[in-house]
C-alpha cells in the first residue's frame, strides 16, 4: 500500500458507518416527535421543526463521533419576544427528559446536552427571520438574550471550496481533524475548518493530501505564531472572532503553537522521505502524525516502527514532478524562481533555524500577501 493509498484508507476508517448515520437520523426524528407533541411547547407550524448545523451538516465529522449539532425551531411570538431563551429550554429539556428517562439530558447555555450512546446530540432552540433566510437567532451567553447567527453560510463556503479543489478539500478538513484529536492539539472544529478555507481558496491547492497537510501545516503555524490577538472572523458577523477561545488562554496558545510547530517538523520529514521515493519511511512517519486511523506499516524482520526524527527540509533537487506547491508557491516558486538574491540555502534550513525576519520576508515573498490578517506582524 502506497502513501497516497493509506491516506485514502484512512478517510474511509473516518467516516461514519451506515448504522451511525441511521441512528442519528432516528434520533433526530424521535427527538422532533418529542417537542412538536408536548403540550406545553408550541413550535409553530412548518414542514420542517428541527435541521442539522455544524461538522455533522457540513461532512466533516469524523470517528469516533462526539457532537450532533440539531438546531430546533421555535415560535417568536410565543417563546422569544420579550422571553430569556431560558425559557423555552428548560421546556424543551423537561420534555426531552420525560421521553429519555433512562438518558442524561443537561442544560448547558446554549444548548440542551443529550448523551446516547457513541455521540451526544446538542440541541439549540432557534429562531428564523422570515425576511432574511441566512439570519436566525439562538441563544446567547448564559441564556439570557437571543443573538443573531448564520448557520448556514459555512455550508455554502465549504462546498464552494471543496469544488475548487477537486473535491479533496472536506476530506482533507477530516484528515486534519484526525490529526487535531491524535494529538490532543486543542483546536476547535470550526476555527480548523476556517484556518483550512484560508490556506486553500487564497493561498494554495490541494494536489495531493500529504502536500496539503504539509501546506496547512505551514501557513497555520507561521499565523498562529506570529498573531498575538484573534484573526479569524466569524462568518456573518463583525467584530467577532471564532479563535477567541484561544488568544484568551496563554498556557493553551503555548501549547497550541508548541503543536503546531512539532506537527509541521514531522510532516515536513515526512513529505522528504515520500519525495524521495522511501514510501516505508513515510508511512511510518504518517502513522506517528495520525494514530491508528492511519494503516500501520508492515515491518520487515528487524525493523522498528518509530523513526528517530532528524530535522530537514525538501531540497530543490527533490521538488519536481513530486511536490505540488502552494498557490502561490510556498517552496516551488522559490525552486523555480530565476533571482540570484534569493539565498540558496533558505531551502536547506529548517523552518525553525532561520531568524524569524528571514521567514517573514521568506512568506511575504512567496505569497505576495502583506498584513493579510489583522494583527499580522
Amino acid at each position: 500500500m502506497t502513501v497516497i493509498q493509506s491516506f485514502e484508507t484512512m478517510l474511509s476508517r473516518l467516516e461514519p458507518t451506515p448504522r451511525q448515520l441511521e441512528d442519528i437520523q432516528t434520533k433526530r426524528e424521535t427527538i422532533d416527535r418529542v417537542l412538536q407533541n408536548d403540550r406545553s411547547i408550541f413550535l409553530g407550524k412548518g414542514n420542517q421543526s428541527s435541521f442539522f448545523t455544524g461538522s455533522y451538516k457540513r461532512n466533516t465529522i469524523i470517528r469516533p463521533l462526539d457532537d450532533i449539532d440539531l438546531y430546533v425551531t421555535v415560535h417568536y411570538g410565543q417563546h422569544a419576544h420579550g422571553k430569556w431563551p431560558i425559557h423555552i429550554m428548560r421546556l424543551m429539556a423537561n420534555a426531552l427528559r420525560r421521553r429519555y428517562s433512562q438518558t442524561q439530558v443537561r442544560i448547558d447555555s446554549p444548548c440542551i446536552i443529550i448523551r446516547f450512546l457513541g455521540f451526544k446530540f446538542e440541541i439549540v432552540p432557534t429562531v428564523f427571520y422570515s425576511d432574511d433566510e441566512e439570519r436566525y437567532m439562538i441563544p446567547g451567553p448564559g441564556a439570557r438574550e437571543w443573538i443573531d447567527c448564520y448557520p448556514n453560510i459555512p455550508q455554502k463556503w465549504m462546498t464552494n471550496s471543496n469544488y475548487i479543489n477537486n473535491k479533496k478539500f472536506i476530506p482533507l478538513i477530516k484528515i486534519l481533524k484526525q490529526w487535531n484529536k491524535h494529538n490532543k492539539v486543542g483546536l476547535q472544529s470550526f476555527h480548523l475548518e476556517l484556518l483550512t478555507e484560508m490556506v486553500f481558496a487564497k493561498l494554495s491547492e490541494i494536489m495531493s493530501y500529504p502536500q496539503a497537510v504539509y501546506n496547512w501545516m505551514y501557513y497555520v503555524c507561521k499565523w498562529i505564531d506570529e498573531n498575538d490577538s484573534p484573526f479569524v472572523n466569524e462568518p456573518g458577523k463583525y467584530y467577532q472572532y471564532v479563535d477567541d477561545y484561544l488568544y484568551g488562554n496563554k498556557f493553551k496558545l503555548s501549547s497550541v503553537r508548541q503543536k503546531l510547530k512539532l506537527g509541521l517538523q514531522r510532516a515536513e520529514l515526512a513529505m522528504d522521505r515520500w519525495v524521495k521515493g522511501k514510501e516505508l519511511q513515510a508511512k511510518r512517519l504518517w502513522y506517528q502524525i495520525f494514530g491508528e486511523m492511519f494503516p500501520a506499516p508492515i515491518l520487515s524482520v528487524g525493523k522498528t516502527l518509530l523513526t528517530a526524527y532528524n530535522p530537514t527540509i525538501l531540497s530543490s533537487s527533490n521538488l519536481s514532478g513530486i511536490l505540488s506547491p502552494p498557490k502561490p508557491s510556498l517552496l516551488g516558486m522559490l525552486y523555480k524562481a530565476q533571482t540570484t538574491n534569493i539565498p540558496k540555502t533558505i531551502l536547506t534550513d529548517s523552518l525553525y533555524q532561520r531568524p524569524k525576519q528571514v521567514n517573514k520576508g521568506f512568506l511575504e515573498l512567496l505569497t505576495e500577501y502583506k498584513k493579510i490578517f489583522p494583527n499580522h506582524k
